[in-house]
């Protein structure tokens, strides 16, 4: 039987790593790369791996997947977010998979997104499917945020899904767009973006509604009730805030 490394990226998760970590318990090896936590994360990744390092802070946790993977032992990686959780029906089918003989070098997983506790079945969130499982040197690790990890041969689709509980409560997913909003600010204008006052107007008043459009009717969010609202009007909120952080940095740097 192939045998399995479970690679986990960590910052300040101390609330959710244990349910990941327990869900995963039946892998052959864990590794968790932390982001220098600064609350209880990596004592409790401990009680449950000795292959954890802290490495510097980043805010999100794209540029250290391809780190974390280098560490692993084994040929066939399980790459998970802290807030995700691997279902026993999940597990089985992965082993059932290693066990028999991948036909390929990758898969895709779906993902059960629960926003504010409750199963987003649309906006565009289901069924989210993401490269998680996959021989090491299979695929490619963008670094951006939010960039997937891409496949570089064939590849195949699971059936069952990981949990990924987006958030326990508002507050917690506003903590994290402010965060975020700052990364990709900062992306746009590493990557030479310097708005005019023009395209600045253009940009604030044209894109935030074209994706709450998306999000909320194109997508189908109308039918996750206020959950469905308020992703679109958070999606609306996050692309609005993003280029007001880089009208800042252009401020800044002039």
């Amino acid at each position: 039987m192939n045998k399995l490394s479970v690679i986990i990226v960590t910052y300040n998760e101390e609330k959710r790593i244990s349910k990941c970590l327990k869900s995963v318990k039946w892998a052959d090896e864990i590794v968790v790369v932390d982001q220098s936590s600064t609350d209880g994360t990596v004592e409790i990744c401990k009680e449950f791996t000795d292959k954890v390092f802290v490495i510097e802070y980043k805010g999100f946790c794209e540029p250290d997947r391809g780190y974390a993977a280098s560490k692993a032992q084994n040929e066939w990686l399980l790459y998970l977010d802290a807030d995700e959780v691997v279902p026993e029906e999940l597990g089985r089918e992965i082993t059932d998979i290693l066990s028999q003989g991948p036909r390929c070098d990758s898969y895709y997983i779906p993902r059960k997104n629960i926003f504010l506790g409750k199963w987003i079945k649309y906006s565009g969130w289901r069924p989210g499917y993401c490269l998680r499982l996959f021989k090491k040197e299979s695929v490619k690790f963008p670094e951006m945020i939010h960039d997937d990890i891409l496949p570089l041969g064939d590849h195949g689709y699971l059936k069952e899904s990981i949990i990924h509980v987006t958030c326990d409560n508002l507050e917690e997913y506003l903590e994290k767009v402010n965060r975020y909003t700052t990364v990709l600010a900062r992306e746009m204008y590493e990557q030479g973006e310097r708005p005019t006052p023009g395209s600045f107007m253009l940009k604030i008043l044209a894109l935030p509604p074209a994706r709450f459009v998306e999000k909320f009717f194109l997508k189908g969010g109308f039918m996750d009730g206020v959950q469905g609202l308020l992703i679109a009007f958070l999606t609306f909120y996050t692309v609005f805030i993003s280029h007001i952080k880089l009208w800042e940095m252009r401020d800044r740097s002039a």
